[in-house]
């Protein structure tokens, strides 16, 4: 729009009541952050990565690196028993001897929970089985894993800002509607009764939103809300039979 308006300047008033209307920016504590969300790019990932796990500066990023595959949709940690043999962090603090940090980090990107199988060889024949021991052990350090993230995301400030730009513009561009019923005459209504701007808001949101919760407190006037909604819609032909439906308890 403001690129239109450069070269048709009456159509500056569109502008203005456009920016009026933009959803506010929501800042960190609005916004969820998790392990697996594809809009946190690799490079942040890796990051977070290196810097749990104290990963070795010479695998990262050359021999141990996060992807992420836009045509499959998948996550993948490249070298993953790389940095297994000597770092604690890798296969006790945040994994285990059957499934390192580094698996746990690539399952929970994919929304995947851990499980670790044995092999069985009986008379049948070889089969997996799963061994519910270490799959619980697992799938601890894998929570253990996505509450770190979650306190180390948004801990540094540029990489807030900027997530937060990147969220705001990918995904904060829906603003609920606001319905204005003062214009609404009530025909046929007691004079005695006045309803008040939040009762012809609500009245105007059932008449042109089509489905609404008249989620308000007691006293609220609730009741009258719905009452003038269904003699307005009935009058303007909105609907022919209204229905009103109360629970016995209330």
């Amino acid at each position: 729009a403001k690129q239109f308006v450069e070269h048709r300047p009456e159509y500056q008033v569109n502008v203005q009541y456009l920016e009026q209307v933009q959803p506010k920016d929501l800042d960190a504590s609005e916004i969820e952050a998790r392990l697996g969300a594809t809009w946190i790019s690799e490079d942040y990932i890796t990051q977070f990565m290196a810097e749990t796990f104290h990963t070795p500066r010479y695998y990262v990023g050359d021999k141990i690196k996060v992807q992420y595959a836009e045509v499959t949709g998948q996550w993948n940690v490249m070298g993953k028993s790389v940095d297994s043999y000597g770092n604690a962090l890798v296969t006790s603090t945040y994994g285990t001897q059957r499934a390192n940090a580094y698996r746990l980090l690539e399952d929970a990107l994919n929304l995947r929970d851990t499980k670790i199988y044995d092999t069985i060889q009986d008379a049948d024949g070889e089969h997996r089985e799963l061994n519910r021991k270490e799959t619980m052990l697992a799938q601890q350090k894998q929570e253990l894993i996505k509450e770190e993230f979650k306190e180390w995301i948004f801990k540094d400030l540029h990489r807030r800002e900027d997530l937060c730009k990147i969220y705001n513009e990918r995904f904060n561009s829906i603003r609920p509607r606001e319905y204005d019923g003062s214009h609404i005459q009530f025909v046929g209504m007691n004079p005695e009764i006045t309803l008040m701007p939040h009762q012809k808001n609500a009245v105007a949101h059932v008449l042109y939103g089509n489905n609404t919760l008249l989620a308000h407190c007691v006293g609220a006037g609730k009741t009258f809300q719905m009452i003038a909604a269904g003699m307005e819609s009935k009058r303007l032909g909105l609907s022919q039979k209204n229905l009103y439906v109360v629970p016995n308890h209330l």
